[in-house]
């Protein structure tokens, strides 16, 4: 499964791992690596506001900026090119970017259904909520 995830204006491509139920997700059109884990859903866009401030603190510290720069001409940021593609599927939708990118900022919800062992997990919590809180 892959999805993409907005978090402060930035794209991430998150990825279930299905053996490990631990969803990855990478942030994309920066200049460096940044990835964040977490094992619900629901948890994504925390993990990744908390990935994206360390990043944009040790840029700020190492005087670079945080944006991958376009190879070529003209010059620009790879950011430009991901929103330009991101503004062609909102088109081919019949939807604005804007409408676009605020339908990917909605709660991030996988798009399949859950595993027997996610089903015992929320069997397991629902029973834990019941008799414990």
């Amino acid at each position: 499964m892959r999805d993409i995830l907005i978090v402060g204006g930035l794209p991430a491509v998150v990825t279930l791992d299905p053996a490990t139920f631990v969803f990855r997700g990478v942030f994309v059109g920066l200049d460096g690596e940044v990835d964040f884990y977490a094992t619900r859903a629901s948890e994504l866009p925390r993990k990744g506001a908390e990935a994206l401030k360390v990043f944009l603190a040790a840029c700020q510290a190492h005087n670079r900026h945080p944006l991958q720069r376009r190879k070529g001409v003209p010059p620009g940021y790879v950011l430009e090119d991901i929103y330009a593609e991101f503004e062609a599927v909102a088109t081919q939708r019949g939807q604005s970017l804007e409408s676009f990118v605020q339908e990917q900022r909605q709660p991030f919800v996988p798009k399949r259904e859950p595993s027997d062992f996610e089903k015992l997990m929320a069997r397991q919590e629902e029973m834990d909520r019941q008799y414990f809180c």
